[in-house]
């Protein structure tokens, strides 16, 4: 291609068949004397460089290169050791910064677990090489805190646990471990006095990061759970009961990293951001906020004031087994819990006898007493034990021959002379009597003997766990021959009077106030046993919607129809004349069963009340347990009939809403 251009140059700009020029010479220096001669070809040749160039070009190259192996030498041979020395004490390690917590809504949008910024003082060994700036480190924040170095190493680094093997001394460094929180929820004047005095306090660094801000207090404090310290690297706080434990690896987020290089003297050489840190995700839950502070407070007033001590109440939808309120009294501060700081606040949670962060309405088995009667009288109805009409006379007790001794008599008591009771009568007025008979059998009538009493207290939902989305729910007892075994070592023999002991819920048998709630919502929805659930569903960190919950049927046609509608009239019955009268002005129509169960002490019984509303379209459960009270009608029954107000408040409220 070049040969073919310039071959058609000649000189003054014309054509030439032959080139004048070639390709390679227009890369030539053209360095001609004065006065050259074109035409005779002259400037076609190059003109060497001076030797002077050549000289200073080898000087310039011979310099940097002495300069570099100058340098090597001084790196690798002279100071050698002393930079190796010096590297080895230059230390890199990952900084993590906290996520922020998810979120925790009410069923309505409102908030009732939030996150508050906080500072966390945190004391890395590893960053401090020189034993006495360890120590004048350990002086000073002692001196700041207003603690010794004996107490910030138990609370932080002991913690729980055995007190053998302590250190000697504990401003060493070899008595610290690499990392450890110091300090949690850090006051603004600590943290800007080590913040403007870093020299002061080699080693110590203030990581922001969240804690747990609880609107409903003591109000949902088993509900929602409670936040702890975590000693894990960028979550500092992991939830520890409750619905913050359930749903704990979707709230805490992913924490960021970045890698931190410093020196021997602490100072940072360099950062390298790895990723940043992911918020967690929201739980919406079905409790809503009114009516769960309405519950507890109402608990928290009457249950101290009639001279008792703890209690329990259950809230629930009959209609899909929503929980809609759930509280156990005594409770707790979660926040107080959660920060850590009010010491004397915590201590007394822990040593408080009455035990508040047991929840008694999952975790709480007692003794059912007559809750558990229309339950029985459904599964003899459809057994056939007895029809509805079938009237027994109640003296106020049944006499047993001893089969062992015909001069003697087993005595089962009534708490009343009630005469004559048909099925719907004897659940109206509790009449224990009828429920022996029909029970363990007397007289004419068979009984339904302890296996079918247990079949059909099992198929209500007593004995297992109900699968509620909460920690710690517990499956109670129904006990049998078998179970007695266990329980009674000594008195291993099923008799006839434990049977007739468990068809009125006494003796061994235990149930939890959620499994005493959803067997009576299964009476008041046609039979069909829901599993409770307290989460509605779950957000994303953008707030959409990933999950709805949806409800979930355990068991379905526990009974027939025919026989619940019968129990219903007669739990109807106990409110509009019976045993639970005192709600027969509510505005509503009310179905209800009191119980009462002995404790083995005297004076001393657990107390129950369990009801639905309204009762021929029932929207609500609420069942109540007062511990070691009177009985249902004088200790819990008071109790519901304030939450069907407040539930019939808030239900009157939110239809006003939606029709706006």
């Amino acid at each position: 291609m070049f040969k073919r251009f310039f071959g058609k140059l000649r000189p003054g700009g014309g054509l030439s068949a032959r080139s004048l020029i070639e390709p390679e010479e227009i890369f030539m220096d053209a360095v001609n004397l004065p006065g050259h001669d074109r035409v005779r070809g002259e400037g076609r040749i190059e003109h060497p460089l001076p030797l002077r160039v050549f000289i200073v070009w080898a000087i310039a190259v011979f310099l940097g290169f002495s300069l570099v192996v100058g340098r090597l030498v001084e790196l690798q041979i002279v100071r050698g050791k002393e930079l190796n020395a010096a590297s080895q004490k230059n230390i890199s390690y990952t900084l993590f910064s906290a996520p922020p917590r998810g979120l925790i809504y009410d069923r309505n949008g409102r908030i009732i677990a939030s996150n508050a910024t906080s500072f966390f003082l945190i004391l890395r060994r590893r960053e401090v090489a020189d034993e006495e700036v360890f120590r004048k480190t350990i002086e000073n924040v002692s001196a700041l805190l207003g603690r010794s170095a004996e107490e910030l190493w138990f609370e932080s680094v002991l913690k729980e646990g055995s007190t053998e093997d302590l250190p000697h001394d504990f401003f060493a460094p070899e008595a610290w471990p690499d990392e450890v929180v110091l300090v949690q929820d850090v006051s603004r004047s600590v943290l800007l006095r080590i913040a403007t005095n870093q020299m002061d306090f080699r080693g110590l660094s203030i990581e922001e990061t969240v804690l747990r801000e609880y609107p409903l207090g003591y109000a949902a404090s088993h509900v929602i759970g409670f936040t702890s310290f975590a000693d894990s690297p960028g979550v500092r706080l992991a939830g520890k009961s409750g619905t913050e434990l359930v749903y704990e690896d979707m709230l805490r987020g992913e924490p960021g990293k970045k890698i931190i290089e410093i020196n021997a003297e602490g100072d940072a050489l360099r950062e390298r951001f790895i990723t940043a840190a992911s918020p967690g995700s929201s739980v919406v839950l079905n409790i809503d906020v009114e009516l769960q502070r309405a519950v507890y407070e109402i608990m928290a007033r009457a249950i101290p004031s009639a001279g008792k001590r703890a209690g329990a109440a259950v809230v629930s939808d009959p209609r899909d087994g929503r929980i809609i309120a759930l509280a156990s009294f005594p409770a707790f501060d979660p926040e107080v819990i959660s920060r850590g700081k009010n010491r004397e606040a915590i201590k007394g949670f822990l040593t408080n006898k009455d035990k508040p962060f047991f929840d008694r309405t999952i975790s709480g088995t007692y003794p059912p007493g007559s809750t558990v009667k229309p339950l029985l009288a459904a599964g003899a109805l459809d057994e056939k034990i007895i029809d509805a009409g079938l009237a027994i006379y109640d003296e106020g007790f049944i006499a047993v021959p001893n089969p062992y001794d015909s001069e003697k008599e087993s005595i089962f008591k009534d708490w009343s002379k009630l005469g004559w009771v048909d099925l719907r009568r004897a659940i109206a007025f509790s009449a224990n009597v009828y429920f022996y008979t029909i029970g363990g059998g007397y007289g004419d009538i068979t009984g339904l003997g302890i296996e079918r009493i247990r079949k059909i207290l099992f198929a209500f939902g007593f004995g297992s766990r109900l699968g509620i989305d909460l920690p710690g729910e517990k499956a109670g007892l129904v006990p049998g021959p078998e179970e007695k075994k266990g329980i009674r070592p000594d008195d291993p023999f099923w008799r006839l009077g434990d049977t007739y002991i468990t068809s009125i819920g006494q003796g061994d048998m235990g149930a939890t106030p959620l499994q005493v709630n959803f067997a009576t919502a299964a009476i008041a929805n046609g039979g069909t046993l829901f599993r409770p659930f307290v989460t509605k569903s779950l957000l994303d960190e953008n707030g959409s919607v990933v999950k709805e919950i949806s409800p979930h049927i355990i068991r379905g046609q526990i009974a027939s129809s025919d026989s619940l509608g019968i129990v219903r009239e007669g739990m109807r019955l106990a409110v509009t004349e019976g045993s639970a009268a005192a709600l027969a002005d509510f505005p509503l129509a009310v179905a209800g069963k009191t119980g009462t169960a002995q404790t083995g002490v005297s004076g001393k019984n657990h107390g129950w009340f369990t009801a639905f509303a309204p009762y021929q379209d029932p929207e609500v459960v609420v069942t109540i347990l007062v511990e070691e009270g009177t009985g249902g009608s004088t200790d819990a029954l008071p109790i519901a009939k304030e939450i069907l107000w407040a539930w019939l408040a808030v239900r009157n409220n939110q239809t006003a809403s939606n029709a706006q």
